[in-house]
């Protein structure tokens, strides 16, 4: 009846071991992926004359900004580290514009699309 405890003993410990294995390169996987860095959304904006304020849903991932201007719209790609705590953090970027936005669209470079402005 021993050996048969034992040998249930070093399967269960074996299971344990490969479970926890397991686990871990999950955590690991979860980590390198929530901390990709590239371009972001634009999660908000707002602007005072020729300066643009930006939202954006990273979390000190220390956002750095491209900005082309154009007649009628202005693109903003913000590359950054994407580091997700949820809700309780996000970072903000400013950029100064050759000309104050005057009606321009704001376009965000990582989606394409026409960023939403933040409501004030």
């Amino acid at each position: 009846m021993r050996c048969r405890q034992s040998a249930v003993a070093m399967a269960a410990g074996r299971f344990a071991r490969s479970v926890a294995a397991v686990a871990a390169v999950a955590v690991l996987a979860a980590c390198s992926a929530a901390e990709e860095r590239g371009p972001q959304p634009i999660l908000g904006w707002s602007v005072a004359d020729d300066v643009v304020h930006l939202w954006i849903g990273t979390c000190n991932g220390d956002p750095e900004t491209e900005v082309v201007e154009a007649d009628d719209t202005v693109t903003i790609t913000v590359v950054s580290t994407r580091r997700d705590p949820g809700d309780a953090c996000q970072d903000s970027v400013s950029v100064s514009l050759q000309a104050p936005l005057d009606g321009r669209a704001v376009i965000d470079g990582a989606t394409g699309r026409e960023a939403e402005p933040m409501e004030g």
